[in-house]
Formats: C-alpha cells, structure tokens, sequence
C-alpha cells in the first residue's frame, strides 16, 4: 500500500487506474504529471461530494507517493 501506513479507501484506486487506462488508450505519456491532469479533469465531472473527495484523495495519495 502506501509507505506513511495511511488508508485509504478502494475508490481512490480504481480512479487512479481508470485515469491510468484512459491515457494508455490514448497514446499519452504515463507519468505523475499527466495521470494529476486526468484526475483533476474528471473530478469536474463530479456530481456529488464523495466523489469529488474521492478525486481530491487520490490526487494527495499520487502527491505523498512521489515525494
């Protein structure tokens, strides 16, 4: 899991690999910056607070990950 032991729940996960598998599929680079990008376009696409702060989530999750 994450090196600081903190949970985090399922969600953040499997937002990070749809955000992952959408810029596989189109041909875009694979790094921390553009995978941030994704997650910050579907998070405007939100249409409730628990979503949203799933996206928020994982956002610091990638952020704490690559320090």
């Amino acid at each position: 899991m994450h090196g600081n032991n903190k949970e985090y729940p399922k969600e953040i996960y499997a937002v990070i690999g749809r955000a992952v598998s959408e810029l596989i599929a189109a041909n875009q680079p694979l790094d921390k910056k553009s995978v941030l990008i994704m997650l910050q376009a579907h998070s405007t696409r939100a249409k409730d607070a628990h979503t949203l702060g799933i996206y928020q989530q994982a956002f610091r999750y990638l952020l704490e990950s690559f320090h």
